[in-house]
């Protein structure tokens, strides 16, 4: 292979950012991208050089580039934004058909510390994980690690709290699992959905006070017949 076809055969910095993003099953942020091209330079070597001294905003604008291709092909995903990194995301509009690829066009059986956790970013949003858990007592990370992965909740940006934790609601998805047009129906919506609206008198940040320790035993912590640790309902309820 003569020179002119070595270099016709390097990839760009736009295709080394796609090829990592497809990669890897996490957000993955500008910094990391960078590390790695600057440390394989390093180590590797060779045509690899040609990305030693890479900025940030050479990244960001190939990421651009990269986004705009992709969104031009419509090859049903997206290089989007999220948790503070780049990822692939499949379009909405081809939900129907994911979901039933994935045998999650039946409603999933959600646990009652699921239902409860919902309900509070439902009535709260944004609200921060810390909040939630003020509510609730309970330690939340299972419950909304599976209701991120069931694409009820998602992070809709950051609290100006210590730390800038994430701050959650809900999405198009939880309005359709519940048959609701907006978020506007929540405010007439009766307690029979969620059966536990009572917890959310209290202030955002602070215990809920006398009606969460009404809510019995299951508020407090997990009973096997509450589901599993994941937020989902009996085995096999779940998207499989």
């Amino acid at each position: 292979m003569d020179a002119g076809a070595a270099q016709e055969a390097m990839p760009t910095l736009k295709e080394i950012l796609g090829a990592m993003i497809f990669a890897v099953d996490r957000p993955l942020s500008v910094r990391e991208m960078r590390k790695c091209l600057i440390e394989t330079a390093q180590r590797v070597g060779g045509e690899t050089l040609a990305f030693e001294d890479v900025r940030e905003t050479d990244i960001a604008e190939a990421l651009e580039e990269l986004s705009a291709d992709v969104q031009k092909a419509r090859v049903g995903f997206a290089v989007s934004e999220a948790s503070g990194g780049m990822r692939l995301e499949s379009r909405p509009a081809c939900g129907p058909w994911l979901r039933q690829l994935l045998d999650r066009g039946r409603p999933s059986r959600l646990s009652q510390p699921a239902l409860e956790t919902l309900a509070i970013v439902a009535y709260r949003q944004p609200v921060a994980r810390s909040e939630i858990e003020a509510v609730r007592g309970v330690n939340v990370d299972h419950v909304m690690r599976s209701l991120l992965e069931l694409q009820l909740v998602r992070i809709v940006g950051r609290s100006d709290l210590p730390g800038r934790p994430f701050l959650y609601g809900t999405t198009r998805v939880f309005l359709d699992h519940f048959g609701l047009r907006s978020l506007d129906d929540l405010k007439e919506m009766g307690p029979g959905l969620f059966g536990t609206r009572n917890v959310l008198a209290g202030k955002p940040g602070k215990s809920a006070g006398p009606e969460a320790e009404t809510q019995g035993p299951e508020t407090q912590e997990r009973r096997p017949e509450e589901g599993n640790a994941d937020g989902t309902g009996e085995e096999g309820d779940g998207p499989g």
